[in-house]
């Protein structure tokens, strides 16, 4: 699905951390009534593993799982999140980067 680098780049309708801390990537969440939401902002790809972190407040890097590929990112989003039917990460240029729909 094609979605816009403006959608990208809004935060609750401010633009002000784009401008802050620029390009980097979004995860998009897919749901079955071909909805989405525009979920968390990461500069790395790798970043996004602290949205699964087990220990709150994060308080050692060792706290974070480790990052092991794009594919696992994507499976651990939908193990996680049973409503989605579908994860991708984008580019907040628009470029879709990947996305992996659950198997039914």
């Amino acid at each position: 699905m094609e979605i816009s680098s403006e959608k990208l780049k809004d935060i609750n309708g401010n633009y002000d951390w784009y401008n802050k801390f620029g390009e980097g990537y979004r995860v998009v969440y897919f749901y079955e009534d071909d909805t989405y939401k525009i979920g968390t902002y990461c500069k790395k790809i790798e970043d996004f593993m602290m949205d699964f972190v087990e220990i709150e407040p994060i308080e050692d890097e060792s706290d974070i799982p480790p990052f092991l590929s794009i594919t696992n990112l994507l499976e651990r989003y939908l193990q996680t999140i049973k409503d989605i039917n579908a994860v991708a990460i984008y580019k907040t240029d628009g470029t879709c980067i990947a996305e992996k729909k659950r198997e039914i």
